[in-house]
């Protein structure tokens, strides 16, 4: 039941960094990168209609193709999760740390092409902004105006960010990881994720809510009851079931 009070955070692409602004892997033929990206292209296209088995199999070409392509990652991640087989969504994630955690280092020593890559990431998510207005993007593939919004900010602080110091791991990244060991039964490991995600936005009312409901689950009531005054303080819905469930799990100490 608790299940229904995680904010799991189906984030496609559209509101994930745009792959368009990702530059070929070192080692990686233009050729090889372009093809990569037709696969990832494809696999979000069917993803978007919930071809499940299509979607995975382009993620994993995209990925064989370029394996520090971070949104290939996140796809397969994301193919996992709405299937249900959460270790594997765990793992899917796992890469897509790996991956930009390569890719950032190759920022680093190179200031145009990080520049370049964050300018992208920014217009593709104020187009995206655009298309949610229009009506043209359903709420199931977008996680809303704030969301984008809170992006676009933080792909603006990044642009002017020292080229040399390691930024800090995507809020979007820990919480997907979150929700993928939460659902796999794996609290400590939940706990921890979105702990990290606070750590890069400490006003993520997601993670905050997360972390609620691991709280109840194991027993921790007053760190519960902080979790969720500090989500609704950052504008988060709270499920009124879980502030019901809270005061009942409370009141049986």
């Amino acid at each position: 039941m608790m299940r229904c009070f995680i904010a799991v955070g189906l984030l496609l692409s559209i509101v994930a960094p745009p792959v368009t602004a990702q530059p070929p892997s070192p080692g990686l033929s233009v050729r090889e990168h372009i093809e990569a990206m037709r696969h990832l292209r494809l696999g979000q296209e069917h993803m978007h209609t919930e071809q499940w088995d299509r979607a995975e199999a382009e993620f994993k070409a995209a990925v064989k193709l370029e394996p520090t392509l971070e949104m290939a990652h996140y796809g397969l991640g994301q193919v996992y999760m709405s299937t249900k087989r959460f270790p594997a969504a765990v793992t899917a994630y796992l890469g897509c740390r790996d991956a930009f955690l390569s890719n950032t280092a190759r920022r680093a020593t190179n200031d145009l092409t990080a520049q370049r890559q964050l300018d992208d990431q920014i217009r593709a998510l104020e187009d995206e902004k655009t298309l949610l207005a229009a009506g043209r993007v359903t709420a199931m593939f977008s996680g809303g105006q704030i969301d984008l919004d809170r992006r676009i900010a933080d792909l603006r602080m990044r642009r002017f960010h020292d080229a040399k110091a390691m930024p800090d791991m995507p809020a979007w990244i820990s919480i997907a990881l979150g929700s993928a060991y939460f659902r796999g039964g794996s609290m400590a490991d939940a706990e921890r994720e979105y702990r990290e995600a606070l750590k890069a936005d400490s006003k993520l009312g997601e993670a905050h809510n997360n972390l609620a409901v691991v709280y109840m689950l194991t027993g921790r009531y007053s760190e519960a009851d902080g979790e969720i005054k500090a989500a609704e303080k950052a504008g988060f819905k709270i499920n009124p079931r879980l502030k019901e469930d809270l005061k009942k799990a409370s009141a049986r100490r």
